[in-house]
């Protein structure tokens, strides 16, 4: 009988002990650090857009464009991020000197700006409105016509087309690119279905359907006249 007391005593004992949090675990949460925190919130944040936002397939261009100028006007990164395609990525068309600069991106967060590193979301300064228009030809441009504060453009507004002409350019040829960056930029421009062109900022905008949803393949913020 005592044998059995003693041994129900220890097995008593020994269940109590273990709910007390062991040393690695209290200090594994006391290094939790507030940076490890924040980047758990914008995963998360980054699924639960993506279950809540409906297949692309279901969104017409137009939709899935308003969201964008929303999220850029937000500065709302998570979103953006949505339109980054997962095989071609962004490139960014800038031209800082002579020739045009072409700079890849994976994600919203890492872009650089040639203009004082600025992030992307920077160009909502520039891009502030757009009331999109489908044209099956843009507007003409002249240089002559800058004069005055214009835009150059034979019309002003926000245009998109379904017939880009920019599938055929070939200006990464006098960019300073690697033989493979050349082929990366080719094999993205064949994707390009849809063109915005902002003649305000004379920024263009090159889009692309994959099958789930709208992407961003390419953002040419060239100024034209001003090499």
């Amino acid at each position: 009988m005592r044998s059995f007391s003693l041994l129900a005593l220890l097995i008593l004992l020994a269940s109590c002990g273990s709910d007390q949090p062991t040393t690695e675990t209290v200090e594994t949460d006391r290094t939790l650090t507030s940076e490890g925190i924040d980047s758990l919130e914008a995963v998360q944040a980054e699924n639960q857009r993506k279950d809540n936002t409906p297949p692309g397939d279901t969104i017409s261009f137009e939709a899935a464009f308003s969201r964008f100028m929303t999220a850029l006007q937000a500065g709302d990164t998570v979103s953006l991020n949505q339109y980054i395609h997962p095989e071609y990525g962004l490139w960014l068309i800038e031209q800082p000197g002579a020739v045009p600069a072409f700079s890849h991106f994976r994600r919203i967060q890492e872009v650089k700006r040639n203009y004082q590193n600025r992030p992307f979301s920077s160009i909502n300064t520039e891009v502030r409105n757009c009331d999109l228009q489908q044209r099956n030809n843009f507007p003409e441009f002249d240089c002559a016509w800058m004069d005055q504060g214009k835009s150059g453009y034979a019309e002003d507004g926000c245009f998109y087309s379904t017939s880009p002409s920019f599938i055929n350019s070939d200006m990464w040829k006098y960019a300073s690119l690697s033989e493979q960056q050349q082929q990366l930029v080719q094999r993205a421009q064949k994707q390009v279905q849809i063109t915005v062109l902002h003649t305000r900022s004379s920024y263009q905008f090159h889009f692309n359907h994959d099958g789930e949803r709208w992407r961003l393949l390419f953002a040419d913020l060239r100024i034209p006249c001003s090499a």
